[in-house]
């Protein structure tokens, strides 16, 4: 695993939604949260554990917990989702697919080759979302108007929507997956406007649909494609202020958000945040070091990359996986372009 990141370095290691509005649109995508929760019978403590375990990049064990709590309410369509999201980005991890160049303005990840998936990975994430869909189809059958039961859809078709996108870069697939996920969380949030957490699937395609070139803007808007930018970081917004289950994720995808349009302060105060909060999650400390470069604050970065390199070497928990020698040469890197007294300088030197 630690090989992993001789080339790459991890953006979040948390659930995502990529949402391509067209093939290769101007080299756009967004990732936001494709893992939601809305439970239908209440809180668990499987549900807990297993979303601490994820967000602390913990995966088998979130996997494991996962397990549980479907054998605890296998008629609960949002378990599967998190199994499935558990699968997929354990798979991602392994791929060096959470890389902070995809968020970044230049999108490289669309110019890079197709990741070598592991066939079984994608099977065991296929068969919970399978298991998940039908499950939620049998209680919509129950009842049509169920906005847990849509929400269970808009989250299984935003996971293969991801994993279209990230692992197999089929942008038609993951046009067609997105935009199913899209109608069933419009039409849970029409039932209920203050059902909240629909709003980040629904800010995702508001802000990617806001971010095309005016050429492209024009032709995707005849076929239903439209929105803005600014609704789209509202929407997120809100669920990062007042989401129910969705809160964290809704922080994660604002933390990009903010990135790309150039606010790299704004993301970093939630990143701060996110860090107390998973502590065990060191690449949150990574992006928070990239946005207080990017942010012309290189004494604040190098604060930030001492730290992770001291839990390291105290095998503080979750930190054996931090690569370390990546960090020593952005630390190394920072100090010497800090002798310059440029701080300009010193964000270049991070990229």
């Amino acid at each position: 695993m630690d090989n992993l990141y001789c080339a790459r370095e991890p953006v979040s290691g948390i659930p995502m939604l990529v949402w391509p509005a067209s093939m290769k649109i101007s080299g756009l995508f967004v990732m936001g949260a494709a893992m939601s929760s809305a439970l239908l019978m209440g809180e668990s403590d499987y549900r807990r554990s297993g979303d601490d375990h994820f967000y602390n990049l913990e995966y088998d064990a979130a996997i494991a917990d996962f397990v549980r709590l479907i054998a605890q309410n296998p008629a609960d369509p949002i378990s599967y989702n998190r199994l499935a999201s558990a699968e997929l980005y354990r798979e991602m991890y392994r791929l060096g697919l959470l890389d902070s160049s995809a968020l970044g303005p230049d999108d490289r990840f669309l110019r890079d080759q197709r990741a070598q998936a592991d066939p079984s990975a994608r099977s065991r994430f296929l068969d919970a979302l399978e298991r998940g869909r039908r499950t939620a189809e049998r209680a919509l059958g129950q009842d049509p108007r169920s906005k847990f039961a849509l929400y269970a859809l808009c989250t299984d078709y935003a996971l293969r929507a991801t994993y279209d996108f990230m692992v197999d870069k089929s942008w038609f697939s993951a046009l067609r997956n997105g935009s199913k996920a899209r109608g069933y969380c419009d039409q849970a949030r029409k039932l209920d406007p203050q059902f909240i957490d629909a709003y980040l699937v629904l800010g995702v395609f508001e802000y990617t649909a806001g971010s095309l070139a005016w050429p492209i803007k024009l032709l995707t808007a005849m076929g239903g494609l439209h929105g803005t930018k600014e609704r789209g970081i509202e929407y997120v917004a809100r669920v990062a202020q007042d989401g129910r289950d969705d809160r964290d994720a809704a922080r994660v995808l604002l933390a990009v958000l903010y990135h790309r349009e150039k606010h790299p302060e704004r993301a970093a105060q939630i990143l701060e945040a996110l860090m107390t909060e998973y502590p065990r999650n060191y690449i949150f400390g990574l992006e928070l070091a990239t946005m207080y470069a990017e942010a012309e604050q290189p004494e604040r970065a190098l604060g930030v990359l001492k730290m992770l390199v001291q839990k390291a070497e105290q095998n503080a928990a979750g930190y054996g996986r931090l690569p370390r020698e990546i960090v020593q040469r952005k630390i190394e890197a920072l100090e010497i372009r800090q002798l310059a007294s440029d701080p300009a300088d010193a964000s270049r030197a991070w990229r």
